[in-house]
């Protein structure tokens, strides 16, 4: 069956889009999907830290009417002068009384409005979560055209076994990418599972095809765990007979515009079915790889599905290493992602490889002055970076 779709028509139509020509009509057009807008994580506060920001706040509010109703009552005295004083304690201290009753009476509004406020907050944040879940909850159900049937159907979630792709479900384009494909190659097991990633010229994608031959693994759509990752022009120069141990696996072929065709063609066919069993994935930068398929069309039909991952911008980083950090069981505060975000100054914003070995540096360091300290609880510090 001849794929609806295949990642080369994708690439073509990413091109002229980023070239501002406008597409040809086609017989069909493909949905647009909504894009998620890239929005830094709101701070989360606990229960317990809202109650005591509440108390700390009331306090500071008696302190102040304490302070108000003493200078108040200092002054009155003097005005009145020791008769004035003397009359009142004659009265059985009546105007002390009140001055108390009036006291406690502020305090109690006080705190009757900081209770207020608190519970409108509570709400406030009840009611935003419940949008959040509502939104991913449509997100869910959003009909799209299947790549190989050119039919509609759900996109729905990421398979529960695909944990290693979670952390890129805040990036726009990218995340309705990983969706559409696992979507589709849940639905249709038999097809070519083989993917194409593009990044910007010279930037690491190998972790993100990791990331997917880990995840066709836990999802039984591939039968071995095993992973080679290979140069293109290192791949130009070996026998197919280095890559028969990777039977049932995965092959991550890096800058793969590079890749002669004729060997390409021979690891095709060396992947099918009823030889090596093993899914391609081609990771290299847009341009060099339209000009691949471009020159080699025998080809094309066997990538079926595109992964577009050159237009990540900083906060999408910041997003995918608080992805990665809970994955890997960390926690990390505001001051650790913004220590992640400026050493992206350091590299190329987009570098997805380089940006997960520096955090897995920051883990190894962590794991190790927790051990001296004799704790685990794998709270990642600025100084681990």
């Amino acid at each position: 069956m001849k794929p609806f779709r295949n990642a080369f028509e994708a690439i073509k139509r990413l091109l002229r889009k980023l070239g501002g020509k406008k597409e040809p009509e086609a017989p069909v057009q493909e949905p647009q999907i909504p894009e998620t807008p890239e929005v830094p994580e709101e701070p989360k506060v606990s229960e317990e830290e809202a109650k005591k920001q509440q108390e700390e706040a009331m306090k500071e509010a008696a302190a102040k009417i304490a302070a108000a109703e003493e200078a108040s009552q200092k002054a009155a005295e003097k005005a009145a002068g020791k008769a004035g004083s003397d009359k009142g304690k004659k009265q059985g201290g009546k105007p002390q009384q009140q001055k108390k009753q009036t006291f406690q009476s502020t305090i109690d509004e006080a705190e009757k409005a900081e209770q207020k406020k608190y519970e409108e907050e509570v709400k406030k944040r009840a009611e935003r979560a419940a949008k959040r879940e509502e939104k991913e909850a449509q997100h869910d159900t959003k009909k799209v055209v299947d790549p190989v049937t050119g039919e509609e159907i759900e996109l729905n979630a990421l398979p529960e076994e695909a944990v290693f792709l979670k952390k890129y479900m805040k990036l726009p384009t990218t995340s309705n990418d990983i969706l559409v494909t696992m979507n589709s190659i849940v639905k249709h097991p038999d097809m070519p599972k083989n993917i194409v990633i593009l990044g910007k010229n010279g930037f690491g994608t190998v972790k993100v095809g990791e990331d997917f031959a880990r995840s066709f693994f836990a999802c039984g759509l591939v039968k071995s765990d095993k992973i080679a990752k290979i140069k293109a022009k290192q791949l130009n120069k070996i026998g197919l007979e280095k890559l028969s141990g990777l039977k049932g696996g995965c092959l991550i072929i890096e800058n793969a515009g590079l890749v002669s065709f004729d060997k390409l063609v021979d690891v095709i066919k060396n992947s099918a079915p009823d030889q090596n069993d093993y899914v391609v994935i081609l990771t290299g930068e847009i341009d060099s790889i339209a000009n691949f398929f471009e020159e080699n069309p025998e080809i094309v039909d066997a990538f079926i599905y595109l992964i577009d991952i050159h237009r990540i911008s900083e906060v999408g980083m910041a997003n995918l290493a608080r992805g990665y950090i809970k994955e890997k069981g960390y926690k990390a505060d505001k001051d650790v992602i913004d220590k992640l975000k400026a050493s992206l100054k350091t590299m190329e914003v987009g570098n997805i490889d380089r940006f997960i070995e520096l955090i897995d540096g920051g883990m190894a360091k962590c794991d190790t002055r927790e051990e001296v300290s004799g704790n685990t609880r794998k709270e990642l510090a600025v100084a681990d970076f």
